[in-house]
């Protein structure tokens, strides 16, 4: 019997007050990556990004890994950014690091309420998570 597994792990950090700082992990049987990429929380723009691919299948797979800088500077709040990355980052350099950058652009505006959560519930241990989230939710 054939069987595949692929995890992909998303977590954020913020170094300071105006950054998010991803680091983002896809591991299957065949392939091993990740990247460290800082985010403006302000606009959503990509400031640095890094890659390591720890497993591959051909020589020319870490060529890609330079072809990461033409992330920075795309806002993960544009319109299409999703497919920009895929065009810029997934066609010509690599897909598996365009497709943890998109999950970690998938990932800003549940990071920015957790950390709004976690101010608030610093303010006020006995607030209504649940309230919380939902009218942030609402209010875009």
């Amino acid at each position: 019997m054939i069987s595949f597994s692929r995890s992909q792990l998303i977590g954020a950090e913020f170094p300071d007050r105006d950054t998010i700082r991803f680091q983002g992990i896809q591991e299957d049987h065949i392939y091993g990556m990740e990247i460290v990429m800082d985010v403006r929380i302000e606009t959503g723009e990509i400031l640095s990004i890094n890659g390591n691919m720890k497993r591959y299948t051909t020589f020319v797979c870490p060529e890609a890994v330079p072809i990461l800088q033409t992330a920075v500077g795309v806002s993960l709040r544009e319109e299409g950014w999703d497919r920009r990355i895929m065009k810029e980052i997934g066609r010509k350099g690599c897909e598996h690091f365009a497709e943890i950058i998109i999950e970690c652009g998938r990932c800003l505006d549940q990071v920015l309420a957790s950390r709004a959560l976690r101010n608030k519930l610093g303010e006020n241990p006995d607030l209504d998570q649940t309230d919380f989230l939902q009218k942030r939710i609402k209010a875009g």
